[in-house]
């Protein structure tokens, strides 16, 4: 078993010599290529004083300067070139020609229009791999944001209590980001072993549907929409967030013998009853008000060791003070405190990847808006 530690300055080379143009903004995006930069690879963000990242004054601000775009862009590079200017274009198609991969996030529309469409770019790059996102495929003229992707793929249908529900956090942007940096290395790979390159688009829409899971089956089969569940699991029970004594805890029973070890040890009225999970889903709101009756003996801190000591999975719900105080978070790096030279000090997400021989060093800042 290899320990963190071993790898300490160990560079962050693992996508060294890789060069990326990048003309994307906002988070999906950047977030993608941020973690090419995190490992070692050049990118150069391309924006203009007039029409440049919108990131950039998104809060939290600090003496004008955010840190939602500093987080996104650490390590990078950025140049000022507005591609509706022939002069700034030509010097936009010369990086083309050294670079291996570049981002975009334009409408179909708009990338013929500033000519840099992947016939144009691959003329002057054979060897160029082209990484697009957009809401659709090629073919739709349509802004993409994540909680518009999140209305058009059916997410905040399922979301619901009293009426369709966002989803707290921009997670079909961070799993849109996630499918670019799996497709972009992928296409690596290729290269590396046959020599042959390509464009690849991930549409937002698309990548989204891989993760509606057993809906989309169950109402193929059924064709009726399924049971609007807000926070409920609507295939295994328990598997949701109970109220104890002081707060709230999350468990998962995910099979029929963890439900028995459950019972026989935490709540007894239960015992060898409930057995099947089919049976448990039918009778679920019955068995919450059993088991939130039980759960009010404990605070979440007690409950949750005696969980642990039965294997029975589980954890206390965090807000983002608790998560801050966690050392362990801290200590594995996937927290870390940075001091900016205008931003000052913040806990930011660092490492999310941990491989045995390349760590990300101590981070370069985000660029400002450079002059040609």
């Amino acid at each position: 078993m290899w320990n963190k530690e071993d790898t300490i300055g160990i560079k962050n080379n693992l996508f060294s010599g890789i060069k990326i143009l990048d003309c994307s903004r906002v988070f999906s995006w950047p977030f993608s290529t941020r973690y090419f930069a995190d490992y070692g690879a050049e990118v150069i963000k391309v924006e203009t004083e007039e029409s440049y990242d919108e990131s950039r004054d998104f809060w939290p601000l600090k003496n004008g300067k955010s840190w939602y775009f500093e987080i996104l862009n650490r390590w990078k590079k950025s140049i000022n070139l507005n591609l509706k200017n022939e002069k700034d274009l030509d010097i936009f198609y010369k990086l083309i020609k050294e670079v291996d991969i570049f981002v975009e996030n334009f409408s179909p529309d708009t990338k013929n229009r500033l000519k840099i469409n992947y016939d144009i770019l691959s003329k002057i790059n054979p060897k160029l791999i082209y990484w697009s996102i957009n809401w659709y495929w090629e073919n739709l003229n349509k802004r993409a944001y994540d909680v518009i992707v999140q209305a058009e793929c059916g997410l905040a249908s399922l979301n619901w209590e009293s009426k369709p529900m966002k989803n707290a956090t921009a997670i079909v942007d961070t799993f849109s980001w996630l499918s670019l940096s799996l497709a972009i290395s992928s296409l690596l790979f290729k290269r590396e072993k046959t020599g042959l390159w390509d464009f690849v688009n991930v549409p937002m829409v698309a990548a989204w549907m891989q993760m509606l899971e057993q809906n989309i089956i169950e109402t193929s089969i059924t064709w009726k929409n399924p049971e609007r569940v807000w926070n409920w699991d609507n295939v295994i029970f328990p598997f949701w967030f109970f109220k104890t004594k002081d707060w709230e805890i999350s468990i998962a029973i995910w099979n029929d013998k963890l439900w028995e070890i459950f019972t026989k040890n935490i709540v007894l009225e239960l015992k060898n009853k409930y057995f099947f999970n089919n049976t448990r889903l039918k009778n679920k709101e019955l068995l919450l008000k059993i088991i939130e009756k039980e759960f009010s003996n404990y605070t979440s801190e007690e409950l949750s060791e005696k969980l642990d000591e039965l294997w029975i999975p589980n954890a206390k719900i965090n807000n983002m003070t608790d998560i801050l105080n966690n050392d362990y978070y801290r200590d594995n790096n996937y927290l870390k405190e940075i001091n900016h030279p205008e931003l000052w000090k913040c806990t930011v997400p660092y490492e999310f990847t941990q491989f045995k021989s390349f760590n990300i060093e101590e981070i370069k800042f985000s660029p400002e808006i450079l002059e040609k």
